[in-house]
């Protein structure tokens, strides 16, 4: 009997198939991964779409230059992770796979053959860091299915046994315990699910108890983290690990629809649905992410908006991913497995100006979405608590005309490497609050803007008008000391971004108030006008409150009290404007931002 799961936010239902009925409309026929049908849309749309055929040339140069190279070896690069080596392995095959099934060209089959061997050998896919076997376990299955037709009997024998006990042996154990990326509501969980459940679909004729407890445990796994999207499709992991975590969530349900006719129901988790908005909404000036957290600077946009739009019939998302991909953003092959240009000329000035992504508690305001004009601006609430997140409560990212004015770095590479550096993780300048645009608490705590086990920082107010938008954050739950700090963001569009600070301490305190930037600084006005210049434009910065304060120029480098890691980033080219009070007790700090001179 099929078990029908209800959540309380919004009218979506999934339906979690036992062990004994999720294979029961398995398709017999390989390829099941990818569909005939699909193959022929991807071939027409070369044909008829340049961006698609631009895509497609690109493989087919990739390929080429493959022929020549040995397949990937067995390799840490950092003593930890394979994954580099699966990632590059699900590349080449994926690609090779697709250039046969478009071409009908042998040599691609044979090539990929050597690649498939070769990780087949493998001692193992590294299980201790399961996403290096998830993805592995996806390459496998990959071209296990997709060429399935051009193997012998030997061949498959030889990839069925590596799935079965490199990738979905090692991922039942996973299963068999209590904590585990299995039972998490963060990427890990979307990443592994579905890389291992793909390569279960891929086999599963030949191990159907198996991939039965596979697919049944991951659908219902897999839950968690598309929950966390409620209710309006926020990220809490930043917008590069939104890339990651809904790629393999959608390529999970793709898998299903193709090899099974259904997902269960896990499309129409509402939360999910709308997450498409989460790196619209987060891109700047030529799509340039607004980087919180771990992310990377990059442009927005994914192919699976492509998925999304085709799914959900929502032209923002696919209107949104041709735009980037005309742009110049990289396009891959999964924009061709999911090709979508029926909303080629979609106005993104038909969108709202601002969103309140709850939950992430994040706020983007901008005056207008033809790049490069106005203000943009993205403020940060949410928890310093949770996976990939910084000390960085009550911080925020501006643009206006094109230029990113006050900035935020994202991740720090030596973060990823404390099994090597043995520093602590609030020990880096990049994730304590001293490298964010927001407040630092006394001396003892400078730079770590301690928190509460449990701190959040949280939207109380939030306008959207035609002339103007205002958010008001609560930062006070994520201090100690009793402080109370509430940020006001006021955006009179097209003409100024106003921030009034509330802050009250139980105690005389010192207080920094601290706001990168990459731009060159002239202090003016008793030092309480700072001009900001950078790529031959300005902007003015006034220091409205309180009248005794000033600015200060610092380098966007560690305080005296803080950790010294010489291995960490140097954050060479960015320098901080600074307000410093000492024994603050009530204070009201106000600025407001202006186009230049």
């Amino acid at each position: 009997m099929v078990a029908l799961v209800q959540f309380a936010v919004g009218q979506e239902s999934v339906q979690t198939p036992t062990k004994d009925e999720v294979l029961n409309t398995l398709k017999e026929q390989h390829p099941r991964l990818i569909s005939v049908e699909r193959v022929e849309k991807i071939t027409q749309a070369i044909q008829e779409n340049e961006l698609a055929e631009e895509i497609w040339l690109s493989n087919l140069e990739f390929v080429e230059e493959l022929m020549d190279k040995k397949p990937v070896i067995y390799e840490k690069p950092d003593g930890r992770r394979l994954l580099s080596v699966s990632r590059e392995a699900l590349e080449r095959i994926r690609s090779l796979a697709l250039s046969y099934l478009i071409l009908g060209e042998k040599k691609y089959a044979e090539r990929a053959w050597h690649e498939l061997k070769a990780v087949a050998s493998f001692s193992d896919w590294n299980p201790s860091h399961f996403l290096d076997c998830a993805e592995m376990t996806h390459a496998v299955a990959i071209g296990y299915d997709w060429l399935y037709d051009f193997w012998n009997a030997e061949q498959r024998k030889i990839m069925e046994d590596a799935i079965l006990q490199k990738g979905l042996g090692p991922a039942l154990e996973v299963y068999s315990t209590e904590e585990g990326w299995h039972t998490g509501n963060i990427n890990w969980n979307q990443v592994c699910n579905g890389g291992i459940s793909i390569g279960a679909l891929a086999i599963a004729e030949h191990i159907p108890d198996v991939a039965s407890e596979i697919l049944s445990t991951a659908i219902e796994s897999v839950l968690l983290p598309m929950k966390d999207y409620e209710p309006d499709g926020g990220g809490y992991e930043g917008p590069t690990y939104w890339d990651y975590g809904s790629r393999y969530n959608v390529l999970f349900m793709d898998a299903l629809d193709n090899s099974l006719g259904t997902d269960f129901g896990l499309s129409s988790m509402e939360g999910f649905r709308r997450s498409g908005d989460f790196q619209i909404h987060l891109s700047g000036t030529d799509l340039w992410c607004f980087n919180f957290s771990d992310s990377d600077l990059k442009r927005m946009s994914t192919a699976q908006h492509f998925w999304m739009g085709k799914k959900y019939d929502e032209q923002r998302y696919s209107g949104f991913r041709y735009m980037a991909l005309q742009r110049g953003v990289q396009g891959n092959l999964m924009d061709l497995l999911w090709f979508d240009d029926r909303f080629k000329d979609f106005d993104l000035n038909s969108m709202s100006l601002d969103k309140h992504f709850r939950v992430a508690e994040i706020i983007t305001m901008r005056d207008s979405w033809d790049n490069g004009k106005g203000f943009v601006v993205a403020m940060k609430g949410g928890s310093s608590t949770r996976v990939h997140s910084h000390m960085d409560l009550g911080s925020f990212i501006l643009e206006y005309d094109g230029v990113r004015w006050f900035t935020d770095f994202g991740k720090d590479a030596q973060t990823y490497q404390r099994h090597i550096n043995k520093a602590g993780r609030w020990d880096f300048y990049r994730t304590r609050a001293e490298g964010h645009n927001t407040l630092v608490v006394n001396p003892e705590f400078r730079g770590s803007q301690k928190r509460t086990a449990n701190g959040i920082a949280e939207f109380i107010k939030f306008k959207s008008g035609k002339e103007s938008a205002m958010a008001v954050l609560d930062v006070s739950k994520s201090y100690y000391n009793d402080v109370l700090f509430k940020r006001t963001f006021s955006l009179n569009r097209g003409i100024e971004f106003r921030i009034a600070d509330e802050i009250e301490c139980k105690e005389p305190s010192e207080l920094f108030l601290f706001y990168h930037t990459k731009a060159e600084i002239e202090l003016t006005k008793n030092n309480r006008q700072a001009i900001l210049k950078q790529d031959g434009k300005s902007i003015v910065v006034d220091l409205v409150k309180p009248l005794e304060a000033q600015f200060e120029v610092l380098p966007a480098e560690p305080m005296p009290e803080s950790p010294i890691l010489p291995f960490q980033e140097k954050n060479e080219g960015t320098r901080k404007l600074s307000i410093h009070f000492l024994d603050a007790e009530d204070i009201n700090v106000e600025i407001t931002i202006n186009k230049g001179i």
